[in-house]
């Protein structure tokens, strides 16, 4: 649950740099600095951690209730 909340964090911080990165693009100010494009890939990796952990969670409760429905039988 630890790894869903930590790309959930980072991905809200994405958007945050993405929304700053766009608003002067509509202002006219097409260069904007390296530090905030990069800021920018924030956005998909922590969607891609917390979809990791979703997935790492799935998995374990899978398997738990796969044992348990064994030790039933």
């Amino acid at each position: 649950m630890r790894l869903v909340r930590s790309g959930l964090v980072l991905f809200a911080i994405g958007i945050v740099f993405v929304a700053i990165d766009v608003v002067p693009f509509f202002a006219d100010d097409h260069n904007t600095p390296l530090w905030l494009n990069l800021a920018c890939l924030a956005a998909p990796a922590g969607f891609v951690l917390a979809l990791w952990g979703v997935l790492r969670r799935g998995r374990a409760d899978q398997r738990r209730a796969l044992a348990e429905l064994a030790n039933l039988r």
